[in-house]
């Protein structure tokens, strides 16, 4: 039996993972969405890394998708609940400091609750690693967690970076395995086994 021809051009591409931290990110878009249940809406903001070094990482990798299966990629995406009577404080505090934070990061800019005015906005945003399991693999995603100010990214100030979510019992990450002032994290009982 003859193998089947194989198309180079479909070869399966591979992205680089972003490293967690705190980025200025570029808002590319914002719409309003209903809950699963219907009962709760969410924003569904668009972004890429604005500034530095991953400027356009989300960009570089939707550009390289083929065009069949094209789509902004889903770790480029902050889901934003929207508060209603009765929700948890936390759902408030998150709401509230995203748009103060926005606000902050786009000098004069008032947010008047028209999501089109949210496109091409500056905001800070801290990232840590997320995982999620398909098909019994596990899988790393950088994610966009919690907004902040842009400028105290960008002069060092965006404080503590969110703890991670991580699948019981799943390695941690190697994007994981450095705190915020870049040493790395060892687990306890490994310093001994370690060569310095």
């Amino acid at each position: 039996m003859a193998l089947p021809t194989y198309d180079k051009t479909k070869r399966r591409k591979s992205f680089p993972q972003l490293p967690k931290g705190a980025y200025v990110c570029k808002l590319i878009g914002a719409k309003l969405l209903k809950t699963k249940d219907k009962k709760g809406e969410y924003l569904e903001i668009g972004f890429d890394i604005a500034e530095g070094e991953y400027a356009g990482f989300y960009d570089n990798q939707y550009q390289n998708m083929d065009a069949d299966t094209k789509k902004w990629p889903n770790d480029g995406i902050f889901r934003l609940t929207i508060p209603q009577e009765g929700s948890p404080e936390y759902v408030w505090s998150n709401y509230n400091t995203f748009f103060a934070d926005l606000e902050d990061s786009n000098g004069g800019f008032v947010f008047n609750g028209d999501t089109k005015t949210l496109k091409g906005k500056l905001i800070g945003g801290k990232f840590h690693i997320e995982q999620s399991e398909y098909n019994g693999r596990v899988y790393d995603h950088t994610r966009f967690r919690y907004s902040c100010v842009a400028d105290d990214v960008r002069n060092g100030k965006a404080g503590k970076l969110p703890n991670d979510k991580l699948i019981s019992g799943s390695p941690a990450p190697a994007s994981a395995a450095t705190n915020s002032d870049g040493f790395m994290n060892i687990p306890d009982g490994l310093e001994e086994e370690l060569p310095f």
